[in-house]
Protein backbone atom coordinates (compact mmCIF):
# COMPACT_ATOMS: atom_id res chain seq x y z
CA UNK A 1 0.00 0.00 0.00
CA UNK A 2 1.21 3.46 -0.94
CA UNK A 3 2.02 6.32 1.46
CA UNK A 4 -0.38 8.19 -0.13
CA UNK A 5 -3.54 5.65 0.50
CA UNK A 6 -1.99 5.08 3.77
CA UNK A 7 -2.17 8.94 4.83
CA UNK A 8 -5.65 8.98 2.64
CA UNK A 9 -7.31 5.86 5.12
CA UNK A 10 -5.71 8.11 8.23
CA UNK A 11 -7.39 10.92 6.81
CA UNK A 12 -10.76 9.44 6.69
CA UNK A 13 -10.73 7.68 9.55
CA UNK A 14 -10.08 10.89 11.40
CA UNK A 15 -12.31 12.21 9.67
CA UNK A 16 -15.09 10.22 10.96
CA UNK A 17 -13.87 10.36 14.65
CA UNK A 18 -14.31 14.16 14.50
CA UNK A 19 -17.95 14.40 12.59
CA UNK A 20 -19.46 11.27 14.65
CA UNK A 21 -23.07 10.31 13.39
CA UNK A 22 -22.39 12.61 10.29
CA UNK A 23 -20.75 10.04 8.02
CA UNK A 24 -22.54 7.49 9.70
CA UNK A 25 -23.61 5.57 6.63
CA UNK A 26 -25.35 2.59 8.45
CA UNK A 27 -29.28 1.99 7.46
CA UNK A 28 -31.72 3.34 8.91
CA UNK A 29 -33.64 1.22 11.88
CA UNK A 30 -36.10 -1.29 10.49
CA UNK A 31 -39.49 -0.24 11.85
CA UNK A 32 -42.40 -2.56 11.80
CA UNK A 33 -46.09 -0.50 12.12
CA UNK A 34 -48.89 -2.47 13.37
CA UNK A 35 -51.96 -0.89 12.26
CA UNK A 36 -55.62 -1.81 12.80
CA UNK A 37 -58.67 -0.60 11.56
CA UNK A 38 -61.79 -0.16 11.88
CA UNK A 39 -64.73 1.52 10.20
CA UNK A 40 -62.32 4.34 9.20
CA UNK A 41 -63.35 5.15 5.72
CA UNK A 42 -63.70 8.57 6.40
CA UNK A 43 -60.04 8.76 8.18
CA UNK A 44 -58.52 6.23 6.03
CA UNK A 45 -57.54 9.01 2.67
CA UNK A 46 -56.00 11.20 5.20
CA UNK A 47 -54.64 9.14 7.60
CA UNK A 48 -52.48 6.89 4.50
CA UNK A 49 -51.15 10.20 2.97
CA UNK A 50 -49.67 11.33 6.54
CA UNK A 51 -47.95 7.97 6.45
CA UNK A 52 -47.00 8.31 2.76
CA UNK A 53 -45.68 11.28 3.92
CA UNK A 54 -43.37 10.74 6.61
CA UNK A 55 -39.62 10.85 5.33
CA UNK A 56 -38.48 7.52 6.64
CA UNK A 57 -37.41 5.18 3.86
CA UNK A 58 -40.13 3.09 3.12
CA UNK A 59 -38.42 -0.10 2.30
CA UNK A 60 -36.92 0.16 6.30
CA UNK A 61 -40.76 -0.09 7.09
CA UNK A 62 -42.52 -3.17 7.46
CA UNK A 63 -46.64 -2.52 7.38
CA UNK A 64 -48.87 -4.96 9.74
CA UNK A 65 -52.26 -4.26 9.17
CA UNK A 66 -55.73 -6.19 10.14
CA UNK A 67 -59.09 -5.09 9.10
CA UNK A 68 -62.08 -6.26 10.27
CA UNK A 69 -64.51 -4.50 8.41
CA UNK A 70 -67.76 -4.75 11.57
CA UNK A 71 -70.65 -2.27 10.70
CA UNK A 72 -73.67 -2.31 12.37
CA UNK A 73 -76.74 -3.10 9.47
CA UNK A 74 -78.49 -0.13 10.76
CA UNK A 75 -75.63 2.06 9.44
CA UNK A 76 -74.53 2.93 5.74
CA UNK A 77 -71.77 0.15 4.76
CA UNK A 78 -68.50 1.38 5.62
CA UNK A 79 -66.11 1.32 2.30
CA UNK A 80 -62.80 0.28 4.18
CA UNK A 81 -61.93 -2.49 2.25
CA UNK A 82 -62.23 -0.73 -1.05
CA UNK A 83 -60.06 1.91 0.50
CA UNK A 84 -57.52 0.09 1.49
CA UNK A 85 -57.37 -2.47 -0.94
CA UNK A 86 -57.32 0.75 -3.39
CA UNK A 87 -53.75 2.12 -1.58
CA UNK A 88 -52.62 -1.19 -1.10
CA UNK A 89 -52.48 -1.46 -5.29
CA UNK A 90 -50.69 1.55 -6.05
CA UNK A 91 -48.46 2.60 -2.46
CA UNK A 92 -48.27 -0.91 -0.54
CA UNK A 93 -45.06 -2.21 -2.87
CA UNK A 94 -43.23 1.09 -1.67
CA UNK A 95 -42.88 -0.69 1.93
CA UNK A 96 -40.49 -3.27 2.67
CA UNK A 97 -43.52 -5.65 2.67
CA UNK A 98 -47.36 -5.48 3.47
CA UNK A 99 -49.35 -8.41 5.44
CA UNK A 100 -52.86 -8.13 5.49
CA UNK A 101 -55.67 -9.76 6.75
CA UNK A 102 -59.19 -9.17 6.00
CA UNK A 103 -62.37 -10.56 7.03
CA UNK A 104 -65.43 -10.16 5.29
CA UNK A 105 -68.19 -11.63 7.26
CA UNK A 106 -68.02 -10.02 10.71
CA UNK A 107 -70.45 -6.71 11.22
CA UNK A 108 -70.31 -6.87 14.89
CA UNK A 109 -69.57 -8.72 18.32
CA UNK A 110 -72.45 -11.11 19.26
CA UNK A 111 -72.49 -8.60 22.74
CA UNK A 112 -72.30 -5.39 20.44
CA UNK A 113 -74.90 -2.62 20.88
CA UNK A 114 -73.04 0.01 18.20
CA UNK A 115 -69.97 0.53 16.84
CA UNK A 116 -68.61 2.45 19.10
CA UNK A 117 -69.18 0.42 22.23
CA UNK A 118 -66.54 -1.15 23.28
CA UNK A 119 -67.46 -5.04 25.18
CA UNK A 120 -65.45 -7.56 26.87
CA UNK A 121 -65.40 -9.51 23.46
CA UNK A 122 -63.98 -6.69 21.28
CA UNK A 123 -61.21 -5.74 23.67
CA UNK A 124 -59.85 -9.20 24.24
CA UNK A 125 -59.54 -9.38 20.08
CA UNK A 126 -57.93 -6.42 20.44
CA UNK A 127 -55.49 -7.32 22.92
CA UNK A 128 -55.43 -10.60 20.80
CA UNK A 129 -54.16 -8.95 17.41
CA UNK A 130 -51.58 -6.48 19.75
CA UNK A 131 -50.01 -9.16 21.24
CA UNK A 132 -50.02 -10.96 17.92
CA UNK A 133 -47.85 -8.02 16.27
CA UNK A 134 -45.77 -7.51 19.20
CA UNK A 135 -44.60 -11.34 18.76
CA UNK A 136 -44.47 -10.87 15.61
CA UNK A 137 -41.84 -8.44 15.34
CA UNK A 138 -39.82 -9.44 17.58
CA UNK A 139 -39.27 -12.81 15.69
CA UNK A 140 -38.83 -10.75 12.64
CA UNK A 141 -35.94 -8.75 14.51
CA UNK A 142 -37.18 -5.92 13.81
CA UNK A 143 -35.64 -2.75 15.71
CA UNK A 144 -38.76 -0.88 16.68
CA UNK A 145 -42.49 -1.50 16.76
CA UNK A 146 -44.85 1.55 16.06
CA UNK A 147 -48.55 1.08 16.79
CA UNK A 148 -50.11 3.64 15.47
CA UNK A 149 -54.15 4.21 15.19
CA UNK A 150 -55.92 5.47 12.16
CA UNK A 151 -57.63 8.31 13.44
CA UNK A 152 -54.08 9.69 14.24
CA UNK A 153 -52.50 12.35 11.43
CA UNK A 154 -49.05 12.21 11.92
CA UNK A 155 -47.94 15.56 10.36
CA UNK A 156 -44.93 16.46 11.11
CA UNK A 157 -43.04 14.14 8.50
CA UNK A 158 -39.63 13.73 10.46
CA UNK A 159 -41.84 12.65 13.46
CA UNK A 160 -40.47 9.03 13.59
CA UNK A 161 -37.14 10.03 13.44
CA UNK A 162 -37.63 12.56 16.38
CA UNK A 163 -38.64 9.63 18.36
CA UNK A 164 -35.81 6.98 17.62
CA UNK A 165 -33.30 10.06 18.31
CA UNK A 166 -34.72 10.01 21.71
CA UNK A 167 -33.50 6.58 22.88
CA UNK A 168 -36.38 5.86 25.03
CA UNK A 169 -37.75 2.53 25.46
CA UNK A 170 -41.37 3.61 24.65
CA UNK A 171 -41.94 6.70 23.58
CA UNK A 172 -45.09 8.88 21.74
CA UNK A 173 -45.53 12.09 19.95
CA UNK A 174 -48.32 13.82 21.84
CA UNK A 175 -51.33 14.57 19.57
CA UNK A 176 -53.60 17.34 19.65
CA UNK A 177 -57.40 16.78 19.62
CA UNK A 178 -59.71 20.05 19.51
CA UNK A 179 -60.16 20.19 22.95
CA UNK A 180 -57.79 19.13 25.77
CA UNK A 181 -58.02 14.88 24.97
CA UNK A 182 -54.75 13.31 23.98
CA UNK A 183 -52.70 10.80 23.21
CA UNK A 184 -51.53 10.49 27.37
CA UNK A 185 -52.39 10.24 31.09
CA UNK A 186 -50.82 12.28 33.58
CA UNK A 187 -52.37 10.26 36.19
CA UNK A 188 -53.84 7.02 36.87
CA UNK A 189 -56.31 5.93 40.08
CA UNK A 190 -55.98 2.40 41.95
CA UNK A 191 -58.55 1.16 39.40
CA UNK A 192 -56.46 1.49 36.75
CA UNK A 193 -58.34 4.47 35.18
CA UNK A 194 -57.71 8.21 33.87
CA UNK A 195 -57.11 10.52 36.57
CA UNK A 196 -56.79 14.11 35.78
CA UNK A 197 -53.43 15.78 37.14
CA UNK A 198 -52.22 19.09 37.43
CA UNK A 199 -49.23 18.47 35.17
CA UNK A 200 -51.57 17.64 32.36
CA UNK A 201 -53.02 20.72 31.18
CA UNK A 202 -49.72 22.55 30.76
CA UNK A 203 -48.36 19.62 28.59
CA UNK A 204 -51.34 19.07 26.20
CA UNK A 205 -51.47 23.22 25.54
CA UNK A 206 -47.55 23.83 25.46
CA UNK A 207 -47.26 25.47 28.15
CA UNK A 208 -44.17 23.32 28.83
CA UNK A 209 -42.12 21.42 26.30
CA UNK A 210 -39.88 18.33 26.37
CA UNK A 211 -40.16 14.49 27.21
CA UNK A 212 -42.36 13.57 30.48
CA UNK A 213 -42.54 10.42 31.75
CA UNK A 214 -46.16 9.46 32.14
CA UNK A 215 -48.23 6.49 33.22
CA UNK A 216 -50.06 5.88 30.30
CA UNK A 217 -49.38 6.57 26.52
CA UNK A 218 -51.52 4.82 23.24
CA UNK A 219 -52.95 5.94 19.57
CA UNK A 220 -49.36 6.32 18.52
CA UNK A 221 -46.41 4.37 20.46
CA UNK A 222 -42.80 3.66 19.41
CA UNK A 223 -41.26 0.55 21.13
CA UNK A 224 -37.63 0.23 20.92
CA UNK A 225 -37.39 -3.90 20.25
CA UNK A 226 -33.45 -3.90 20.67
CA UNK A 227 -33.60 -2.91 24.08
CA UNK A 228 -33.57 -6.27 26.30
CA UNK A 229 -36.30 -4.62 28.74
CA UNK A 230 -38.78 -4.48 26.30
CA UNK A 231 -39.35 -7.87 26.24
CA UNK A 232 -40.87 -7.76 29.52
CA UNK A 233 -43.82 -5.82 27.48
CA UNK A 234 -47.15 -7.37 26.53
CA UNK A 235 -50.98 -6.57 25.92
CA UNK A 236 -51.70 -10.27 27.40
CA UNK A 237 -53.13 -9.77 30.89
CA UNK A 238 -52.40 -13.99 32.13
CA UNK A 239 -48.53 -12.94 31.94
CA UNK A 240 -48.56 -10.14 34.20
CA UNK A 241 -49.08 -12.17 37.44
CA UNK A 242 -49.69 -8.94 39.87
CA UNK A 243 -52.42 -7.33 37.27
CA UNK A 244 -55.87 -6.96 38.74
CA UNK A 245 -57.12 -4.81 36.21
CA UNK A 246 -59.72 -4.64 33.37
CA UNK A 247 -59.32 -6.36 30.04
CA UNK A 248 -58.08 -3.48 27.94
CA UNK A 249 -54.88 -2.88 25.63
CA UNK A 250 -53.87 -0.04 26.37
CA UNK A 251 -54.15 -0.78 30.48
CA UNK A 252 -52.65 -3.75 30.12
CA UNK A 253 -49.46 -2.42 28.04
CA UNK A 254 -49.16 0.29 30.29
CA UNK A 255 -49.06 -1.82 33.63
CA UNK A 256 -46.87 -3.95 31.98
CA UNK A 257 -44.21 -0.87 31.60
CA UNK A 258 -45.17 -0.02 35.13
CA UNK A 259 -44.44 -4.01 36.55
CA UNK A 260 -41.22 -3.99 34.82
CA UNK A 261 -40.00 -0.29 35.65
CA UNK A 262 -39.81 0.65 31.45
CA UNK A 263 -40.67 4.61 31.26
CA UNK A 264 -43.42 5.68 28.84
CA UNK A 265 -42.79 8.99 27.77
CA UNK A 266 -44.52 11.38 25.84
CA UNK A 267 -42.78 14.27 23.83
CA UNK A 268 -44.31 17.58 22.90
CA UNK A 269 -41.33 19.44 22.22
CA UNK A 270 -42.17 19.96 17.95
CA UNK A 271 -45.79 19.72 16.85
CA UNK A 272 -46.03 15.90 15.41
CA UNK A 273 -49.65 15.47 14.77
CA UNK A 274 -53.35 15.29 15.53
CA UNK A 275 -56.23 12.93 17.27
CA UNK A 276 -59.78 12.54 17.10
CA UNK A 277 -61.87 12.35 19.72
CA UNK A 278 -63.43 8.89 20.87
CA UNK A 279 -67.07 8.38 20.31
CA UNK A 280 -69.42 8.19 23.66
CA UNK A 281 -71.02 4.57 23.85
CA UNK A 282 -74.10 5.04 22.35
CA UNK A 283 -72.36 7.32 19.23
CA UNK A 284 -72.98 6.36 15.71
CA UNK A 285 -70.52 6.32 13.09
CA UNK A 286 -72.08 9.69 11.61
CA UNK A 287 -70.36 11.32 14.78
CA UNK A 288 -66.93 9.77 13.74
CA UNK A 289 -67.42 11.68 10.75
CA UNK A 290 -68.62 14.84 12.30
CA UNK A 291 -65.39 14.40 14.98
CA UNK A 292 -63.23 14.02 11.26
CA UNK A 293 -64.41 17.46 10.71
CA UNK A 294 -63.41 19.28 13.82
CA UNK A 295 -59.90 17.84 13.72
CA UNK A 296 -59.47 19.31 10.24
CA UNK A 297 -60.73 22.52 10.80
CA UNK A 298 -58.32 22.70 14.01
CA UNK A 299 -55.51 21.70 12.04
CA UNK A 300 -55.61 24.13 9.40
CA UNK A 301 -55.45 27.30 12.78
CA UNK A 302 -51.70 26.57 12.45
CA UNK A 303 -51.11 23.95 9.75
CA UNK A 304 -51.70 22.96 6.34
CA UNK A 305 -55.18 21.36 5.60
CA UNK A 306 -55.00 17.45 5.98
CA UNK A 307 -54.58 15.92 2.38
CA UNK A 308 -55.72 13.22 0.50
CA UNK A 309 -53.33 10.62 -0.66
CA UNK A 310 -53.05 11.22 -4.38
CA UNK A 311 -53.59 7.49 -5.20
CA UNK A 312 -57.18 7.67 -3.28
CA UNK A 313 -58.47 11.04 -4.89
CA UNK A 314 -60.39 9.23 -7.59
CA UNK A 315 -62.68 7.47 -4.63
CA UNK A 316 -65.65 9.64 -4.48
CA UNK A 317 -65.81 10.26 -0.70
CA UNK A 318 -68.78 12.37 0.96
CA UNK A 319 -68.50 15.63 1.50
CA UNK A 320 -71.23 18.35 2.75
CA UNK A 321 -73.85 19.32 1.14
CA UNK A 322 -73.49 23.60 0.67
CA UNK A 323 -76.28 25.37 1.73
CA UNK A 324 -76.88 29.14 3.79
CA UNK A 325 -78.20 27.87 7.12
CA UNK A 326 -81.68 29.10 6.30
CA UNK A 327 -80.37 32.48 5.88
CA UNK A 328 -80.68 34.55 2.41
CA UNK A 329 -76.52 34.49 1.88
CA UNK A 330 -73.55 33.80 4.14
CA UNK A 331 -71.00 36.50 3.19
CA UNK A 332 -67.03 36.59 3.51
CA UNK A 333 -65.13 39.91 3.50
CA UNK A 334 -61.44 39.51 2.40
CA UNK A 335 -58.37 41.66 1.00
CA UNK A 336 -57.83 40.50 -2.21
CA UNK A 337 -53.70 40.66 -0.97
CA UNK A 338 -54.87 38.12 1.57
CA UNK A 339 -55.20 34.82 -0.41
CA UNK A 340 -53.79 32.82 2.16
CA UNK A 341 -56.73 33.84 4.66
CA UNK A 342 -59.11 33.28 1.50
CA UNK A 343 -58.06 29.88 0.96
CA UNK A 344 -58.44 28.62 4.29
CA UNK A 345 -61.96 29.96 4.39
CA UNK A 346 -63.02 28.20 1.07
CA UNK A 347 -61.75 24.95 2.85
CA UNK A 348 -63.05 25.49 6.24
CA UNK A 349 -66.59 26.85 4.40
CA UNK A 350 -66.26 23.48 2.24
CA UNK A 351 -65.77 21.25 4.97
CA UNK A 352 -68.67 22.86 7.54
CA UNK A 353 -71.07 22.83 3.86
CA UNK A 354 -71.34 26.29 3.88
CA UNK A 355 -72.14 28.52 0.44
CA UNK A 356 -70.65 32.02 0.84
CA UNK A 357 -70.30 34.77 -1.35
CA UNK A 358 -67.04 36.16 -1.32
CA UNK A 359 -66.76 40.25 -1.24
CA UNK A 360 -63.27 42.10 -1.88
CA UNK A 361 -62.67 44.41 1.14
CA UNK A 362 -61.17 47.79 1.08
CA UNK A 363 -57.62 48.15 1.79
CA UNK A 364 -56.73 50.27 3.92
CA UNK A 365 -52.92 50.56 1.99
CA UNK A 366 -53.82 51.66 -0.93
CA UNK A 367 -56.81 54.52 0.34
CA UNK A 368 -55.24 57.74 -0.58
Amino acid sequence: MSAFMVAWMTFVALLALTLGSAVDDRKPNTVFVAILIRNKAHTLPYFFSALESLDYPKDRMHLWEFYALRIRSDHNIDNSIKILNKWLETSGTVYHSVDVKVDNNSTKYDDESGPAHWPHSRFQHIVQLKESALRTARESWSDYIWFLDCDAFIINKSTLRHLIKKKYPVVAPMLKSDGLYSNFWCGMTENYYYKRTSDYAPIVEWKTKGCYQVPMIHSSVLIDLRLQITNYLTFNHSLLSNYMGPVDDIIIFAMSANFSDIPLHICNDEMYGFITIPLEKDSSLEMDMSQLTNIKLEITVDNEPLQISSNLSDLDLPSALLDNMGLDNVFVINLARRTERRNRMHYCLNELGLNATFIEATDGRLVI
